[in-house]
Parts: C-alpha cells; sequence; structure tokens
C-alpha cells in the first residue's frame, strides 16, 4: 500500500492517478470527507462526500481506520480499503501516522511517500486552476506547521521543485525510489537473520554439550 502525502496544490491527486494508470493493479482508495465538493469534482471519484451526521454515523460503526480534521473539515479511510495490498491513498500527516499504527503489526504495511513542491509553485498551480487569492492564501497558511518535520517520517521523499517533473516523470522517480526502498528493507532483513543465525551458532557452541 502506498500512501501520498503532501501540502495544498502539490499535484499529489494527479501523481495517484498517474501512478494507477502506469499501473492497474493498483486500485485508488477514494477517502470520506465532510468537505463540500469543488467545481468539477464528482463524488465516489475525487472523494465520498458526506454530511456531517453521515460521517457521525460512519464513526459511529467503527467504519474509519483513521479519521481526523483539516480546515475545519473532517476526513476518513475505510477500513476495509485499508485490507488491500495493491491500494494507493491520500492522507494528511494525521491520517498517515494512524494507518502506519494501526498496520505496524500487519504484513501491509504501507509506504508513505512525501510529496514536495516548493510554497511559490504550489501557490501559482492555484491560481492558475482558479482558486482566488484569499482562499490560496487560506488554504497555504493551513498547511502551516502540519508538515514541520513529515520528511522525517516518511519512507520517500519526492522533490518537485518548480513542477520541474511532469506528472509521469514522477512516476518514474517514485517507482524508483519505491524499488531502492523495498531492497533497503530487505537487505536489513537479511542482515538481521544472519546476525540472529550468528547468535544462536555462538550459543549452540558455547552451551552445546551441556
Amino acid at each position: 500500500m502506498i500512501v501520498v502525502v503532501g501540502e495544498s496544490a502539490s499535484g499529489k491527486t494527479t501523481l495517484v492517478k498517474e501512478y494507477v494508470k502506469k499501473h492497474p493493479e493498483y486500485r485508488r482508495i477514494v477517502t470520506y470527507t465532510t468537505r463540500p465538493p469543488r467545481e468539477g469534482e464528482q463524488d465516489g471519484v475525487d472523494y465520498h462526500f458526506l454530511s456531517e451526521a453521515a460521517f457521525d454515523e460512519f464513526s459511529k460503526r467503527d467504519f474509519f481506520v483513521e479519521e481526523n480534521m483539516y480546515r475545519n473539515w473532517r476526513y476518513g479511510t475505510a477500513r476495509e480499503d485499508c485490507e488491500l495490498d495493491k491500494a494507493i491513498v491520500v492522507l494528511t500527516p494525521a491520517g498517515f501516522r494512524a494507518l502506519r499504527t494501526y498496520n505496524m503489526f500487519s504484513d501491509n504495511s504501507p509506504i508513505i511517500v512525501y510529496l514536495y513542491v516548493d510554497r511559490r509553485s504550489r501557490l501559482v498551480s492555484m491560481l492558475n486552476r482558479g482558486d482566488d487569492i484569499e482562499e490560496a492564501y487560506r488554504r497555504s497558511l493551513s498547511d502551516v506547521g502540519q508538515f514541520d518535520g513529515v520528511e522525517k517520517e516518511v519512507d520517500i521523499c519526492l522533490v518537485n521543485e518548480r513542477f520541474q517533473l511532469t506528472p509521469e516523470q514522477e512516476v518514474e522517480a517514485l517507482d524508483k525510489a519505491i524499488e531502492e526502498h523495498n531492497e533497503k528493507i530487505a537487505k536489513t532483513i537479511d542482515d538481521l537473520r544472519d546476525h540472529i543465525t550468528e547468535a544462536v551458532k555462538e550459543v549452540q557452541t558455547e552451551y552445546g554439550d551441556e
């Protein structure tokens, strides 16, 4: 499972859609929110849009594996969706931390990816897609503090300064980073297995005749 986090207008959704396009075996998880749809967004495609009452009902039924508040809107991820191995989802920092805790002892531990784009480029992107200046400023300001130090918590930092990488290039970079991450994990496991084997041999040698 891949989790993508990033500030407003960093291109998270675009990256996820492009990743699924290249890797059709992956399913894009659609999360739930009480935020009203923006122009062009579709229910069940971009988000599952819920009323506060409906969100409360799902929450009481323990439907969500994680839920949090972001810019005064509530967001949640369905528990059943997180059982998928080949899945990719966009979450907030609070969301990925909750999901990581949930999957701490699972074989389906998520790979957390931080998509970093500089603030100026993100503001320009918001204005170019039609956000008014006040809304762009408010959204940018709401990110302040939420992403402090997040690069130290994630597995992969994908940097796209000034949007120099196209979505296709982002996916290529992500594929390479995931491969390197998995190789690193595999090596760590092999080293640990070798260490345990050597330790067992030492104990057997020292106490084998007793």
